[in-house]
């Protein structure tokens, strides 16, 4: 994982099964918009997904079973990781290094601002259900 990849391990109270939680996690990462998921083994995939954010992750959500309780491990990574590149040594270039500050800060925000909505999904999944 990166340093700007999104990780996230939570124990999930699933009422029915694990594929009606895995639609409703789509359903609500996609937005009506079209991008490339797949649904297989209890592991939900969506590429190119912008999770809340200006930035694009490739998002991977399994629930694995252990015990009796469920647990949710959802792994986001950066895809936009060319663009950054290309924006750093710009910044580099024509600030001096003053704008990979900037840079570094508003990907953090992102990845933040990724992770709350992740768990804000997950929070509104328990509470309807």
């Amino acid at each position: 994982m990166g340093m700007f990849d999104i990780s996230l391990v939570k124990k999930v109270k699933i009422k029915k099964t694990k594929q009606d939680f895995l639609e409703f996690l789509e359903r609500r990462l996609t937005k009506d918009k079209t991008y490339e998921t797949n649904t297989q083994n209890n592991i939900l995939t969506i590429q190119k997904s912008h999770i809340d954010t200006l930035l694009k992750y490739n998002l991977n959500a399994e629930i694995k079973t252990s015990k009796k309780e469920n647990e949710l491990i959802i792994n986001a990574e950066l895809h936009d990781t060319l663009i950054l590149t290309i924006v750093i040594v710009l910044a580099i270039l024509l600030t001096y290094g003053i704008g990979v500050v900037f840079v570094v800060a508003f990907t953090y925000l992102q990845r933040r601002k990724g992770t709350k909505y992740l768990e804000s999904i997950i929070t509104d999944y328990e509470t309807i259900n």
